[in-house]
């Protein structure tokens, strides 16, 4: 196969400049590049047909993977200190995550200008300058990256020729079409052969690090780049990227609206799932399942990278490490599987929550059927009870995350007037809540100051099979008995207006402190 054939069927095809773009790059290329690259178009051909998707890809980061200094200087990227636009060749980058720069001989560019040194990689999401291997020399570290940086890379494995570097510049150990990942790097050249490999192995030959039977990681997150070693590692491994993403568009925003996750694939889950508060709170199976334990650039805190993980698989052992003893790997299982340890998908975001305390409420959390033995009060029994056959009367719960419960029972007095009694918790076995109840009195309409709230009525037991239904069984005090109160009992089920369920899970930092 000569070299022009290698190219057209090279997996790396992909996006472009426009048509005077594409012409001026090409005159820095001998007569052999200028007849390798022949056939490639630019985007802007592209656009003539398919005007929607190449709008979707400008909006996207692809095209920004690597840009000509005298190009990216027109878009909101800072450079390092000490350093002119003059003095960049290309940023590579520039686009959500992260920039990182090439000097005029196309050497990536590793200390600043200051005493200090370092400070050459600038992370967006943190507006902070961070090290890229501030341990090498300017002028040492070359690029060759341009695989998955451009379109129809070609690396120079004699860079001391530099005929086969980009520019001639001896830094840069390639060349190239165009910066970026443009249609043609992924669709082929020109338009005769437009056929697409849609398989996940294709977008692996970009988004992967390594093997791909492995995950690397490093500093407690997973590496960037290992989407491909993650969807392997993952259940969704059988199935193509595409089924889910559009790869015309921006990651975030690529997801097809028939890929939702509870549209066609899990709609059960969805079902239990829209019956918890953590539904009506707006959290979505991504928070939980695509947890942030990827790093690119910079982490936004102890359990929170910037990159989404595509693992999905969620381990609720409290005691589980995601990561191999010396931190250089992710996990996996005797089949090639990898999980999310609850510290990336829970603790994030219930800072104060101990992994022990989260376990309770994550295993077996779509169990819609789930009981609360495993857990005993749960803060999801919060809300409004009653038995239908009692219009007239209810109970108020609230149970916090100490499992502390505190109820009101409206209800009526052996005079027939309303009435009410509040019932505290004494003692509690699993999900069994033994009460102290006690009766208001003394207080008048506008002027509660001078009510007793303290009076002991009897004692009381609260059962919970389920989240959404219970028991109740008061017996009055002999004072109480002799003003008309008897003993009473009877079944209780939850009104969901909103469709709240158990498990739930609030973040209370008082009551954590409290614990």
């Amino acid at each position: 196969m000569n070299q022009l054939s290698s190219l057209i069927k090279n997996p790396f095809v992909c996006f472009g400049f426009s048509s005077m773009v594409v012409g001026a790059l090409l005159l820095f290329f001998p007569t052999m590049a200028v007849a390798q690259y022949q056939f490639y178009e630019g985007p802007e051909f592209c656009k003539q047909c398919h005007e929607d998707d190449y709008n979707d890809w400008k909006a996207s980061g692809h095209p920004y993977k690597l840009m000509k200094g005298e190009e990216a200087k027109f878009r909101p990227i800072p450079l390092p200190k000490g350093f002119d636009w003059e003095d960049i060749s290309y940023v590579i980058g520039g686009y959500k995550w992260k920039s990182r720069y090439m000097d005029n001989d196309g050497y990536i560019i590793t200390n600043d200008g200051s005493l200090e040194g370092g400070n050459t990689q600038y992370n967006y999401l943190t507006d902070e300058w961070s090290d890229y291997h501030a341990d090498e020399p300017n002028g040492t570290k070359p690029y060759d990256c341009g695989a998955c940086h451009t379109t129809a890379w070609i690396p120079n494995e004699n860079p001391e020729d530099l005929s086969g570097n980009q520019d001639g510049l001896p830094g840069l150990h390639g060349r190239f079409f165009a910066g970026g990942i443009q249609c043609e790097q992924c669709h082929g050249p020109g338009f005769e052969s437009m056929e697409i490999d849609r398989s996940a192995e294709f977008c692996g030959t970009c988004h992967v690090r390594g093997d791909p039977e492995t995950i690397p990681a490093s500093g407690g997150f997973i590496r960037h780049h290992e989407q491909y070693n993650e969807h392997l590692a993952g259940p969704h491994g059988s199935r193509d990227c595409v089924m889910c993403h559009d790869p015309h568009k921006e990651a975030e925003f690529s997801i097809k609206e028939t890929a939702q996750c509870g549209v066609s694939c899990h709609s059960n889950k969805l079902e239990s799932y829209s019956k918890t508060s953590m539904y009506d709170y707006g959290v979505t199976c991504e928070d939980c399942h695509m947890p942030y334990a990827t790093k690119s650039a910079q982490a936004l805190g102890p359990h929170q990278g910037d990159l989404k993980t595509h693992i999905f698989y969620i381990d609720t052992d409290p005691d589980a490490n995601m990561f191999t003893e010396d931190g250089s790997f992710v996990k996996l299982d005797d089949n090639g599987k990898a999980a999310v340890t609850m510290d990336f998908a829970c603790q994030r975001c219930h800072e104060t929550a101990s992994l022990e305390e989260l376990a309770l409420f994550a295993k077996d959390f779509h169990d819609e059927n789930k009981g609360l033995e495993d857990f005993g009060l749960d803060p999801g029994l919060t809300g409004t009870w009653w038995n239908e056959s009692k219009d007239g009367e209810g109970f108020l719960l609230e149970v916090d995350r100490n499992r502390f419960l505190y109820a009101s029972f409206y209800t009526y007095g052996p005079d027939g007037e309303q009435t009410w009694l509040v019932a505290a918790l004494d003692s509690a076995d699993g999900t069994t809540a033994n009460v102290t109840v006690y009766v208001p009195q003394g207080g008048e309409w506008g002027d509660p100051s001078g009510a007793d709230t303290g009076v002991a009525w009897g004692t009381g037991t609260f059962t919970f099979p389920t989240c959404t239904s219970g028991s109740f069984s008061f017996t009055p005090n002999q004072a109480m008995m002799d003003m008309g109160f008897t003993a009473q009992s009877y079944t209780l089920e939850r009104i969901l207006p909103s469709g709240i369920s158990c498990p739930t899970f609030t973040n209370n930092e008082m009551a954590a402190a409290m614990r």
